[in-house]
């Protein structure tokens, strides 16, 4: 069984469909990330405004770190999307789109270490000042029910890459 080579039309329908899916996924981090920031904000002064234990500064200093690190995150994502400037006509070469799916591959396979990661250090000062202020079991289950959920977005990461993966072998076999 042969396959039909991709023509002009569906390569720019790809690009298109590429385009709306990476703007739409982007809004949705930029907007959650910014609610969570202000949450994670709010959380480190009124923590710290409580004052008390070292082990509440620490706790406060852990909402601080953590809203620096969904800032880093976000940032990255945006430094990675700018890189996608206007098509300048090429958005109906293969070429071109085999690039921007090589680029979003990348950018989720490398998920756990731009997305995830900026923000265990938070976590980590979170969960070891509520640790050390003696809230020993809900630190351990709730560190563990979130280094799950991170280990899960990376997981689903790395499958939305295999995916796009296979969708450049498509694009590259039916080029030739």
């Amino acid at each position: 069984m042969t396959t039909a080579p991709i023509t002009r039309e569906e390569i720019g329908a790809r690009d298109r469909q590429l385009t709306r899916t990476t703007r739409r996924r982007n809004a949705f981090e930029y907007l959650a990330g910014g609610a969570a920031m202000l949450f994670f904000l709010v959380m480190a002064v009124w923590t710290f405004a409580k004052g008390g234990s070292a082990a509440q500064m620490l706790i406060a200093a852990g909402f601080a770190v953590l809203a620096l690190g969904v800032a880093v995150a976000g940032w990255h994502l945006f430094r990675q999307s700018r890189r996608v400037a206007a098509d300048g006509g090429r958005a109906a070469d293969a070429g071109y789109l085999e690039g921007r799916l090589a680029r979003e591959r990348d950018l989720l396979r490398s998920a756990w270490l731009w997305y995830a990661g900026p923000m265990v250090p938070g976590f980590a000062l979170i969960y070891g000042g509520v640790f050390l202020s003696g809230g020993v079991a809900f630190a351990t289950i709730a560190g563990g029910l979130t280094l799950a959920f991170l280990i899960l977005v990376a997981v689903i990461n790395r499958r939305a890459a295999a995916c796009i993966d296979r969708e450049i072998a498509d694009l590259r076999h039916r080029r030739t």
